[in-house]
């Protein structure tokens, strides 16, 4: 039985998370720490406090809900833990690390570094997980996403769907439905960033603006392959397996994406019925946020590299040097993809300028 602590803990997790999505919309809003009476007129009209202040109190809460939430973990993986509480703060203090840093005219620049350093203590904290890696590395990735049953190895938190008590998604209608969805598709902008299998750059091809569909997915990075439509992709209609290369009529692009569908089409891609889980947070995340802030506070080593970046691309099926050596020159590909979109020098943050592809982040990768 959970002792009174751990539901306050709970209480001030939850709390920092609607407080962090208000302060991203909205910048300053109104810090409100107690219960309002209808007649405290003073506080239900009060000003707007400023962001900073209420961030460091999101901060204080997470820290609170850490020292506080006593479950350490959970089969279902729908439940708050330790685990999620400290896998949430490494995504909230980086993205305060980084708007301090950045959006100078703040003043808070001196301030970043003590956030980036909390991302870095809060992942280092995190034990148990480890990159779900599947019976082959054309499947691993994918399956993640498909499991009905969240992966514990590297889920941190997922909801859970249920066919038994009629809980589903509309992924497939979402995406594969020419009428019920909004035709999602990626560009080849962003398709461009997905490393060869080698590890080098796919566009260090000076050809590489002209090769074809068909050519240009060969050899890559294989969670490309486990996240849109190849040619030889596959389906099953009425028991039956299909070719079903890239469908026009569902895609604007032609990148057309499967990694949250099933293959099968009956009944899912004319009905609501995915009861695949949907996954919030995982391992993949809390590493690519501890990559990033070590980057920004320049202590990336060889072996960080290794067991963050370098273990993603690992599970993807790259080879070569770029699985234990850190880049020494930025990708100029890359440079010119966050071209006007940061304030430092390299047109983006440090640890996007290493990285590179591992750090794209929506949906969750």
């Amino acid at each position: 039985m959970q002792n009174k602590g751990h539901y306050l803990g709970m209480a001030h997790f939850f709390r920092a998370l609607f407080y962090f999505e208000k302060v991203k919309r909205f910048g300053n809003v109104p810090w409100i720490n107690k219960t309002i009476p209808i007649s405290d007129t003073a506080m239900l009209f009060a000003a707007r406090n400023d962001r900073f202040e209420v961030m460091d109190s999101v901060l204080s809460d997470l820290n609170y809900a850490i020292e506080n939430i006593t479950l350490a973990s959970d089969a279902s993986c729908t439940r708050i833990t330790k685990n999620v509480a400290r896998a949430y703060k490494t995504r909230i203090c980086l993205f305060e690390a980084s708007f301090r840093k950045y959006h100078t005219n703040y003043g808070k620049q001196a301030t970043a570094a003590a956030w980036f350093e909390e991302v870095v203590k809060e992942a280092d904290a995190i034990k148990g997980f480890s990159l779900h890696e599947g019976a082959t590395k054309d499947r691993g990735y994918r399956e993640l996403f498909l499991a009905k049953s969240p992966y514990t190895d590297e889920t941190i938190l997922a909801v859970a769907l249920s066919s038994n008590l009629q809980v589903y998604s509309s992924a497939n209608r979402r995406f594969i439905s020419p009428t019920y969805g909004n035709r999602p598709s990626l560009t080849r902008r962003f398709v461009n960033t997905y490393l060869n299998l080698d590890g080098t750059s796919f566009t260090s091809n000076p050809a590489y603006t002209t090769t074809p569909f068909v050519e240009e997915v060969k050899n890559r990075d294989l969670r490309l392959k486990q996240t849109i439509r190849l040619g030889e992709y596959r389906r099953t209609e009425n028991g039956l397996s299909v070719i079903a290369p890239p469908n026009f009529n569902q895609t604007y692009t032609g990148y057309q994406p499967i990694k949250w569908c099933y293959d099968e089409r009956f009944p899912f891609d004319d009905e609501s019925r995915n009861d695949n889980a949907h996954i919030i947070m995982r391992w993949a995340e809390v590493l690519l946020n501890k990559a990033e802030a070590l980057a920004e506070l320049n202590r990336m080593t060889a072996a960080e590299w290794t067991n963050t970046i370098g273990a993603l691309r690992k599970r993807a099926g790259i080879t070569g040097a770029t699985l234990t050596t850190l880049p020494t020159v930025a990708d100029p590909y890359m440079v010119s993809f966050y071209a006007n979109k940061f304030t430092d020098r390299y047109s983006g943050s440090a640890a996007r300028k290493r990285c590179g592809t591992d750090f794209r982040r929506p949906p969750s990768r």
